[in-house]
């Protein structure tokens, strides 16, 4: 008898194991769905972005080209590609070339998908420049995702294309900075169509020196490269608002208004010891300037505000014989210099930010004087780079534009849009504001027919954190479908 249990008795064990074990996989695969529902109720969540309202720091539903003359990749919003849409091409933001679309259209990508944190604002304030998600006050059902402008009790109002805070005008974070930083003209993208006319103009000693510049100065005179600007026509003209993404839509495609705030960017290179590399901006009536002489030079490094110093540090700031990046800006009615990625003012004549950059007050303008010069080709903003002393290479130019936050209409109304210039709005207690990055094409609280055009704190969602799911296409080497472009996994700013 005992011969003939043993088998059963192994056989009852072998099945009862493939129980425990069934039960505990079962078991298991129903914690990983709890956790991964608590995990997405209360930690983070995945949103796709929908709509172009945040281009070009998150891109929605889009086409990409590159431009068929300079080679610049750009977006476009993908509405208004589809085939027979008699939409105007899309333009490159370099060079202006409208491109051709084919006649079935191009390939459309989906929007970018983000990881948003859920917990954070339960532990510490929302700041100001956070991209944030929330519930739309007029559609609680609905995510919207924009960018904090305005906290609790603050009274908020556009003003040029600024956001002004009780008045004064708020200086971004250098992250949020960089993110909105748009190209006006970048001279490693060279056009080569026989119309095309070069946008840096050299005089005396300077010429071009392949996608840079030579500047040959010599020690009793300056020389200069100076950006004229063209509109889209080939005109001369002011730096306007123009955003490539929405170059094949609707409305203004080009631009309705004159961009003061502006950066240019490069490589510089001293050839000896005596060799001053120089910045210059104008913004309407004010001029700007930026010295970065040699280090050992025993010359400062200074910042000049209509020929008053606002900075400067005790030595030069570049390097002899060696190409060293730098960014000089007028933005926010601040001016920022910085060399191989660091500020390099130590010491100033007036109000700062917290980051170091030198603030100033515009020169008072009239209304009348203010069109006139929008309306004179680089009377309202324009940029220049110079050397004295003694030979100075370039090895490259990039100028950007900052965002410009425009004033609009409340659709379908005679109604200026909330927090509009003319029009501040005050915010209570635990109420926030809120704009797309993408201003002449984004529903915001400028826009929302609401008795209070804002974001209550109770509708906050959470931070937008990082792009783990760039414009899922096929735009990888392996041409799979719906595969995801890493180059574009980046964080939110």
């Amino acid at each position: 008898m005992a011969e003939t249990k043993q088998p059963d008795l192994q056989k009852s064990h072998e099945r009862r194991k493939k129980r425990e074990s069934l039960l505990e996989t079962l078991e298991s695969i129903l914690v990983a769905f709890v956790l991964a529902f608590v995990f997405r109720a209360f930690i983070v969540e995945a949103f796709v972005i929908p709509t172009g309202s945040m281009a070009p720091t998150l891109h929605g539903a889009h086409a990409e080209f590159v431009c068929a003359d300079c080679g610049c990749p750009f977006s476009v919003g993908a509405e208004g590609f589809s085939r027979g849409d008699r939409r105007p091409p899309p333009v490159c933001p370099n060079c202006f070339l409208p491109q051709a679309v084919p006649p079935r259209g191009v390939p459309a990508y989906s929007g970018d998908r983000v990881l948003v944190l859920k917990f954070l604002y339960d532990f510490e304030e929302p700041r100001r420049w956070d991209i944030i998600v929330f519930r739309n006050p007029n559609e609680p059902s609905q995510n919207y995702i924009k960018r904090l402008v305005a906290l609790p009790s603050e009274t908020v109002e556009l003003a040029h294309g600024d956001v002004t805070i009780d008045g004064r005008v708020v200086q971004k974070t250098d992250h949020a900075q960089n993110a909105l930083w748009m190209v006006v003209h970048d001279t490693r993208w060279v056009a080569r169509r026989p119309e095309w006319t070069p946008r840096w103009v050299p005089d005396r000693g300077a010429k071009a020196d392949g996608i840079g510049f030579h500047l040959d100065a010599a020690a009793d005179r300056e020389t200069w490269l100076t950006y004229r600007h063209r509109d889209p026509s080939g005109r001369p003209g002011n730096i306007q608002d123009f955003y490539a993404y929405n170059s094949a839509g609707n409305g203004a495609p080009f631009g309705a208004n004159a961009c003061t705030d502006l950066s240019v960017i490069g490589t510089v290179t001293l050839a000896d010891a005596a060799s001053v590399f120089v910045v210059d901006f104008w913004a309407y009536k004010d001029r700007f300037r930026f010295e970065l002489p040699a280090k050992g030079s025993g010359r400062p490094t200074r910042v000049y505000c209509n020929d008053k110093v606002l900075g400067e540090a005790p030595d030069g700031a570049l390097d002899v014989g060696r190409a060293v990046s730098f960014r000089a800006a007028n933005v926010d009615h601040k001016l920022m210099l910085q060399v191989g990625g660091r500020r390099v003012l130590e010491s100033f004549a007036g109000d700062t930010t917290r980051e170091g950059d030198p603030l100033y007050e515009p020169t008072p303008l009239s209304d009348d004087e203010r069109r006139q010069m929008d309306g004179q080709a680089g009377k309202a903003a324009g940029a220049r780079v110079g050397a004295s002393g003694g030979p100075v290479a370039l090895g490259y130019l990039r100028l950007d534009r900052d965002v410009y936050y425009t004033n609009e209409w409340i659709r379908s109304t005679s109604e200026p849009g909330h927090a509009t210039e003319g029009n501040p709005l005050g915010l209570l207690p635990d109420e926030f504001f809120v704009l797309g990055d993408n201003s002449p094409n984004s529903s915001d609280c400028r826009l929302w027919t609401l008795d209070r055009p804002v974001v209550p704190r109770r509708n906050l969602v959470g931070k937008s954190f990082f792009v783990y799911w760039p414009s899922a296409g096929r735009r990888t080497p392996l041409g799979i479908p719906l595969m995801p472009d890493p180059t574009g996994w980046r964080f939110v700013h």
